[in-house]
């Protein structure tokens, strides 16, 4: 914020600096010509002087001392016209001084108007002021829609403004108040079924009844189907989980932070789903692949060279921005490898600080391992949504390059997504 006013401070001296030349240059001029007009004042001094002293000694007559006399006055005339011919008037003088104060008060002025004041705030403020607004809006269309019941349109934009500022009751009623066309509605269900998924904290039966339905609509809704994936991953029906998603990433955009997160969840479905298969009674020796993923993950849990172990911590600056039940995703992401992240674990705001261990046993997918990775990047989010998937006003930190053994990490929660 300093560096930009300082920077249009600059700009503004600037363009005084070229507007303004012609008048210090005017003013050096005028400066310039009352010492000159002081200097001819003198040397006309005493060659009047001079020629008197002639008179006197006779060197000169009386009417020769008339002529030298006029002659004297008139080259001091013609040099004080012209000093004063270079000096500036006084209406000058006013139009520089009116320049240089009026130009960076209508500067200001047009930046107030026209610019964004707001853009150089610190990110803290930003977001204060601009859940201050969404609160103030939201009060102006709840008592608009008091006076004009029937707007279905209207409560469901009321009922989105209540579930972004977390108001879990309020946007329950609203979403009761659109109407008939709410049951008929696939994205107005799958938004009230994440509504209460987040104030719940988990798949209740309202929320499963609402995502079915929704999927029943449209069976490609985007947010049912990722709704829909995860109420059937932490209910262990994982093919049908993968199912779900894998209708969902065609329509995401490839390769970004979404498309990801999905293809992590149906690789961590995909290996849970291996591991559910290949868990019939033993009638003989495990096979050779069994028995490597076996070693594997009792090597990495006795030896810790593949766990990771800290605590994370919230800034005490953003403790007004996070509810209890804001879920805390952490994870690790290797620094020369893909995003997808190699190890998860979710947890719940209230439980903050969290004391974490990440292992093999997390992984998100059977063929990359935290302990296989050379460094790594442990990452913290709160969802304001519930999502793993990143969103606007999650709060997130970040640890320094580790490898898989660190001990004693502390991240500190300390950011607000934009």
């Amino acid at each position: 914020m300093i560096a930009f006013y300082l920077a249009a401070a600059a700009l503004v001296v600037a363009t005084l600096v070229l507007l303004l030349r012609p008048w210090w240059h005017r003013d050096r001029r005028s400066a310039s010509a009352d010492s000159q007009a002081t200097l001819n004042v003198a040397v006309h001094r005493d060659r009047l002087a001079e020629i008197e002293r002639d008179h006197r000694h006779g060197a000169l007559s009386a009417t020769d001392l008339a002529e030298a006399r006029d002659e004297l006055q008139r080259q001091l005339l013609e040099d004080t016209a012209a000093a004063e011919a270079v000096r500036p008037d006084v209406a000058d003088r006013r139009t520089g001084i009116a320049l240089g104060l009026t130009l960076p008060a209508l500067a200001a002025v047009l930046y107030a108007l026209l610019g964004t004041p707001s853009a150089v705030l610190p990110e803290m403020e930003r977001t204060q002021r601009s859940a201050v607004d969404m609160e103030q809006l939201t009060v102006r269309l709840a008592r608009k829609l008091e006076q004009d019941p029937n707007n279905p349109e209207g409560w469901a934009m009321l009922a989105r403004s209540y579930k972004s500022l977390a108001r879990w009751d309020d946007a329950e009623r609203a979403f009761g108040r659109i109407g008939p066309t709410f049951e008929q509605n696939a994205e107005l269900l799958a938004e009230y079924a994440e509504m209460l998924v987040q104030r719940d904290s988990g798949f209740g039966d309202p929320a499963r009844a609402r995502i079915r339905k929704s999927l029943e609509i449209d069976p490609h809704n985007m947010l049912a189907l990722f709704l829909g994936g995860g109420e059937a991953f932490e209910n262990g029906r994982y093919t049908e989980a993968i199912t779900l998603w894998e209708r969902l990433l065609p329509q995401l955009q490839a390769g970004g932070d979404d498309a990801q997160m999905v293809e992590a969840g149906i690789a961590r479905a995909r290996d849970h789903a291996g591991r559910a298969s290949s868990a019939a009674p033993r009638t003989a020796a495990p096979g050779t692949a069994g028995r490597k993923a076996q070693d594997t993950a009792k090597t990495s849990a006795t030896s810790g060279k593949g766990t990771i172990r800290g605590r994370v911590e919230l800034s005490p600056a953003l403790k007004g921005k996070v509810e209890p039940n804001d879920s805390v995703f952490i994870f690790a992401r290797a620094i020369d490898g893909p995003r997808m992240p190699l190890v998860a674990l979710r947890a719940r705001a209230a439980d903050l600080p969290i004391d974490f261990t990440l292992d093999d046993s997390q992984a998100l997918s059977a063929d990359v391992r935290l302990s296989t990775a050379t460094r790594v990047r442990v990452e913290v989010r709160v969802s304001k949504s519930g999502n793993a998937m990143p969103g606007k006003g999650d709060l997130t930190g970040s640890s320094d390059p580790v490898k898989p053994g660190a001990t004693d990490l502390r991240i500190k929660i300390d950011k607000i997504t934009p």
